[in-house]
């Protein structure tokens, strides 16, 4: 049998999470998906709670700043804001899971917070260095994200091309109301 890292028990929780919901993810789910026992499980962490915490830093870290540290590879704002926009074209159903348990679990909808806090903080400073002025920064930067957001709640969601038309029409009328 293969050890297990950290990081492949809590891509495993993801995945699971995605999958099934918050419900589902359970120390004995996780196991019987992984083929190891629960000692494996508490080898990497101390209890269910301790995964919990690791698993929403590790979800901030794969979903929010990695994408930003992709975005920071351009020198232009406009650039960094088309590699975010790109990033998002194609959601992991993650997000909707994760507002899910948001509604459920305190601590989940802390984090939550954070991240779209983080988020739309990011968005904020790409447009208001592209040369917007605060208030309109701010406002394009939470039509872009509630975008982002409501389009993976639609049934079936908007994504790749649809969502990529809708980030440019919004973008189109921005520009407009810019000049």
């Amino acid at each position: 049998m293969a050890l297990l890292t950290r990081r492949r028990w809590l891509e495993e929780g993801l995945t699971l999470l995605e999958e099934a919901g918050a419900e589902a993810l359970t120390i004995e789910s996780l196991t019987n998906r992984l083929g190891v026992t629960k000692g494996s499980f508490y080898h990497h962490f101390a209890n269910y709670q301790d995964f919990k915490e690791r698993l929403l830093e590790f979800w901030a870290e794969e979903g929010t700043l990695r994408i930003i540290q992709w975005a920071e590879k351009e020198a232009a704002p406009s650039e960094k804001l088309a590699r975010v926009i790109r990033a998002s074209l194609q959601p992991p159903r993650l997000d909707v899971a994760l507002r899910a348990w948001a509604l459920q679990d305190e601590q989940v909808r802390m984090h939550q917070q954070r991240i779209d806090q983080q988020r739309l903080e990011y968005l904020e400073e790409l447009v208001a260095d592209s040369g917007a002025d605060h208030l309109s920064a701010r406002q394009f930067a939470r039509v872009l994200y509630s975008i982002y957001v409501g389009s993976q709640h639609i049934i079936p969601p908007i994504e790749g091309e649809d969502l990529g038309a809708l980030y440019q029409l919004v973008q189109q009328c921005f520009e407009k109301e810019m000049r």
